[in-house]
């Protein structure tokens, strides 16, 4: 059960088109890098804002094409234009019951004066947690079953009370792929910057660490240069080109895999009368 998303995800990302949206974050977030380090901060915030709205027509194609079983440029356009406002409006509307929750519960604290910023981070976990395992497939339900906003939410949340394990088995492989990922990119720019470097290479991980955490984004562009940026944008590009496809594809085989899981029958007790109807107890 654990194993065959996954296998299935591998087998899916031969093909071409699923790539999409992984060439999309990647030439974003390289594009922001650039931009944010090159003295360009406000462009590159409003060009991060407009390209994650974009996203989910990407997302949205992507989850099209493995609706149908069809691999092409011409569904995978179909299907963004199609499911883009299905695959944006469930996060919105989760996104708002988040912010909600969040205000109504801090009230409290910040009436009998609590406004810890620990406190309100481990308020903002707590609440966070349950609402994105609750909406986990949202995106999923809302291309595969064709629902509405709250049916999508609806049925994602009955799917994951059911499938947890599949939930966070997902969560766990993502974060791990993504981790052993970046430990090889990390080595690779590493390597390929370790020029300029070398006035640190002496001091000890202590001394590093406290060099490094109080860098600002001047000592970055003056220690990296053009070429360190564009190595370091381009390396993080990669990152997402690979991550991103990897997680959408193994989403959607991980979401198959729960609807496997049959749904709890719930016993009733009752007697039908003389006339066939149904008298519960």
């Amino acid at each position: 059960m654990v194993g065959r998303p996954f296998a299935d995800a591998i087998g899916l990302l031969k093909k071409p088109v699923l790539w999409l949206p992984g060439l999309y974050a990647g030439a974003l977030i390289a594009a922001f890098i650039w931009l944010a380090f090159s003295g360009g901060e406000f462009i590159a915030g409003k060009l991060l804002f407009l390209g994650a709205v974009l996203f989910p027509f990407f997302i949205a194609g992507a989850l099209g094409c493995m609706k149908e079983g069809e691999y092409t440029i011409s569904l995978f356009g179909r299907s963004a234009i199609k499911f883009f406002f299905p695959v944006l409006l469930p996060v919105v509307v989760a996104s708002t019951v988040l912010i909600l929750l969040l205000i109504l519960f801090s009230i409290p604290f910040s009436i009998a004066g609590q406004n810890d910023p620990s406190m309100i981070a481990g308020l903002f976990i707590g609440i966070m947690i349950p609402v994105l395992i609750f909406t986990f497939f949202a995106d999923n339900v809302a291309v595969s079953e064709g629902l509405a906003i709250f049916a999508t939410l609806k049925q994602s949340m009955m799917i994951a009370s059911r499938s947890i394990t599949t939930i966070i088995t997902c969560v766990i492989i993502s974060m791990v792929t993504a981790g052993a990922l970046g430990m090889v990119l990390a080595t690779v720019w590493g390597m390929i910057l370790a020029d300029k470097f070398t006035q640190y290479m002496d001091l000890g991980a202590a001394e590093q660490q406290k060099i490094f955490a109080g860098f600002t984004l001047a000592d970055w562009q003056g220690i990296l240069g053009p070429e360190g940026l564009i190595v370091t944008a381009g390396m993080l590009g990669v990152s997402l080109i690979i991550l991103v496809p990897f997680f959408i594809v193994y989403k959607q085989q991980c979401y198959l895999s729960a609807l496997s899981v049959p749904a709890p029958v719930i016993p009733q007790s009752g007697e039908y009368d003389e006339k066939g109807r149904w008298y519960k107890y």
